[in-house]
């Protein structure tokens, strides 16, 4: 993220590499509006919640956390432990952070390489996105997510760009992936961090669908931007924004699950998980991606190890949120369009679809780099061996558990097995 994160290195559990000194992308813009935040967690609730705070009070201490075990094999197992835990529905939005310090913040946790470096094996990114859906997409009913990226040239710690013009939503984390490779190599990674343009974004999406239960699932590298000159004991202007949208998020059925990858560091992160005060229901979860992918196992145990780590708490901010539904009315607040993707994403796009067909046999599908087509795009693991009527492939393992294909939704009728 940003150039000016907290680098408390004896605190953080990976070697942190500096950033390099000639990165320019941490100044604060003079006419950053800050947040009506005076620094006091404790008394940063709107107004109209005065009325409601004794009433949440006794719903937070009437909700405990129900006990999730943590000796699970598969997602399926992960899955099956949410249901049971209380879990009806839940509808993903995704946040991708494309500041410069993605640059080298895998120097350690990705073999030197950018952790959006789009190869033949899936970067970090890619991982936890595939995890995440697989493991959330069984609650999702209409499988639409809303994806933004933000910390690029073009939003920096002010906006967010939605995937697609006009805000269109990806249908599946399948397409989430493809998109998300589709576009990395076309945009400008700046900064500085705030978390606070995409909470903003996902309490919107949330207001605009009558309230529905929603989990937001931010990608990021490291914390929020924190200038050298900030006194110690007050935010930045970046924490500042950040920490009233988390607050602002408690009003909302909201979840929000912050995924760490890269080198770090991460210790105001885990502050921010812990102890930010005044919020209607503990909305806010951080879990570090590297820690748990880096552990000497078989990689099915770390993959559910993470989903679990992610999604544990989810069952009871479920009910948290669903009681915060029904006992106030949302805070109505000013609405901040995303922005359209970078203009360099849609002059590629306008080429794509401008570029005359020269067979029939052209895919209607965006096309996935060509290292990328012979793996699952649900899995991304196991070769492609399974063919569905409507011509898309998956492995066998991951065709076998659906019932609708993921690349375009038709109903799965034949299965045909693929030999090499």
């Amino acid at each position: 993220m940003g150039n000016t994160e907290s680098m408390s290195e004896s605190q953080n559990e990976f070697y942190y590499q500096h950033p390099p000194a000639n990165y320019d992308g941490s100044s604060v813009s003079n006419s950053y509006q800050q947040p009506s935040y005076d620094g006091s967690l404790d008394n940063d609730q709107p107004s109209s919640y005065a009325a409601t705070s004794s009433a949440n009070t006794r719903h937070r201490r009437d909700l405990q956390p129900t006990y999730i075990a943590d000796n699970f094999s598969s997602l399926e197992q992960v899955v099956s432990a949410l249901r049971e835990a209380g879990l009806e529905s839940s509808n993903l939005i995704l946040g991708i952070d494309f500041t410069k310090s993605n640059e080298w913040t895998g120097k350690y946790a990705f073999h030197r390489k950018s952790l959006h470096h789009i190869g033949s094996t899936p970067n970090p990114y890619e991982q936890a996105i595939s995890i995440i859906g697989r493991t959330l997409s069984t609650f999702d009913e209409d499988n639409l997510i809303p994806c933004f990226g933000f910390g690029d040239a073009s939003t920096h710690d002010k906006n967010v760009f939605s995937f697609y013009p006009g805000s269109r939503v990806c249908h599946g984390f399948e397409e989430v992936l493809a998109r998300y490779r589709q576009i990395v190599p076309l945009l400008k990674l700046s900064g500085p961090t705030s978390f606070a343009p995409v909470i903003d974004a996902a309490i919107d999406i949330v207001e605009s669908n009558n309230g529905q239960y929603h989990v937001l699932v931010i990608i990021a590298d490291g914390q929020v931007s924190r200038n050298p000159g900030t006194p110690r004991g007050k935010l930045s202007p970046q924490e500042q924004a950040t920490v009233s949208s988390i607050i602002a998020a408690s009003h909302y059925p909201l979840s929000i699950i912050l995924v760490g990858v890269g080198d770090g560091p991460w210790d105001e992160m885990k502050h921010f998980d812990d102890n930010i005060t005044g919020r209607l229901f503990d909305n806010f979860q951080f879990v570090n991606f590297t820690k748990i992918m880096s552990e000497n196992t078989e990689a099915s145990k770390k993959e559910t190890a993470f989903a679990l780590a992610a999604l544990m708490e989810i069952p009871f901010q479920y009910r948290a949120a669903q009681n915060i539904q029904l006992s106030n009315e949302h805070v109505r607040r000013q609405h901040k369009r995303p922005l359209p993707p970078p203009k360099e994403v849609i002059d590629h796009d306008n080429a794509f679809t401008e570029t005359p067909r020269v067979t029939n046999f052209d895919s209607v599908e965006p096309a996935a780099p060509a290292s990328a087509e012979p793996v699952c795009p649900i899995c991304l693991t196991n070769p492609k061996d399974m063919a569905f009527g409507c011509g898309h492939t998956t492995c066998k393992e991951c065709g076998a558990t659906l019932s609708s294909c993921p690349m375009c939704r038709q109903q799965i009728t034949t299965r045909l097995r693929l030999y090499t």
